[in-house]
């Protein structure tokens, strides 16, 4: 098999099972980095403790490698994640035409595996168009669980390419970013939260005031915070919009509320929208314009999942899931 050196002008997703050992380090993930720094690209590390302190020890002062924190959210909510590594690559990309190389790691995530796998598909998508090389650094000794997919798993699906021992190889495995996300949001329909009866039922919602004045009522009392509360309500406010404005009514909103976990459903009998990507990039970074009530949303909960509220495929149900911890 040839090695695989082709530089596509747009962004390159790399995977690497790391073993845990610096040796694997050194044998592999440094070839690749110092090629990168004696071909004049920039190197940016951006991966946790331990993992920061090894690799910005290979250094000198004449190279253009810089060191920073861990990008923020990657532990929290996948668009929060992906908005975070966007705007590292934004901040650090060079002027010049040259590529960046960004070094991520990903290890015992907060969101799970399966959050993970959605946030790494979705790097594909949002950085399409970005000259960056993106190698992130899994730890193949963490088992998923419980049925999450696990690094390995993660590394096959989301990553075009793999870095071996042998250098950096196609992979055959990888899946498109949309089918990924589809996938992982259809395990979530229905939401467990809905076999019970609902604290809150807003049925044929016409006065925005009224889902406003109720939703936050009803937090005030629920282990949400205040400002993760007023996160959720703009999210559901959102959503609500977009259902009047764009589906078809009555519209009906619905909250449960668990112990750590909160979830809203809004459903109008409408066409549901089908692109498990819409909302995970602004739509045009004007927020006065309007048109991004989707990408707020999305920002703005644990989960965001539509899909069809009829076993015939009519009808539109958005779910809107929050985590209280």
């Amino acid at each position: 098999m040839q090695h695989d050196d082709r530089r596509p002008p747009g962004y390159r997703h790399v995977g690497h099972l790391h073993t845990g050992e610096d040796d694997d380090l050194g044998a592999v993930v440094l070839p690749l980095l110092r090629r990168a720094v004696e071909a004049g690209d920039r190197v940016v590390l951006a991966c946790p403790e331990p993992l920061d302190r090894v690799l910005s020890g290979w250094w000198g002062a004449g190279d253009e490698v810089s060191v920073l924190p861990a990008p923020g959210h990657l532990d929290t909510r996948p668009a929060a994640g992906v908005a975070a590594i966007a705007a590292l690559v934004d901040r650090e990309l060079p002027d010049d035409g040259r590529r960046l190389h960004l070094v991520t790691a990903v290890r015992e995530p907060g969101v799970g595996w399966a959050g993970s796998m959605q946030t790494e598909a979705l790097l594909n998508h949002v950085l399409a168009d970005r000259p960056v090389d993106q190698l992130c650094l899994l730890w193949p000794t963490q088992d998923g669980g419980g049925g999450d997919p696990g690094p390995a798993e993660l590394a096959r699906t989301t990553h075009p390419h793999l870095l071996t021992a042998a250098g950096v190889r196609h992979n055959p495995d990888y899946r498109e970013p949309a089918a990924v996300v589809a996938e992982l949001q259809r395990r979530t329909v229905p939401d467990p939260l809905e076999a019970g009866e609902p604290v809150l039922a807003l049925l044929d919602l016409e006065d925005m005031r009224t889902l406003r004045r109720s939703m936050h009522r009803v937090l005030a009392d629920s282990p949400l915070d205040e400002e993760s509360a007023e996160d959720f309500v703009l999210a559901i406010d959102e959503i609500v919009a977009n259902a009047a404005e764009h589906g078809l009514p009555p519209v009906d909103v619905r909250l449960w509320c668990g112990r750590d976990r909160m979830l809203c459903t809004i459903t109008d009998r409408g066409p549901c929208f089908d692109d498990p990507l819409a909302g995970y990039g602004p739509a045009h970074g004007d927020m006065a314009v309007g048109g991004m009530g989707l990408w707020l949303a999305r920002r703005s909960v644990d989960s965001l999942v539509a899909a069809p509220s009829e076993e015939d495929g009519s009808g539109c149900t958005v779910r809107l899931a929050v985590n209280a911890c």
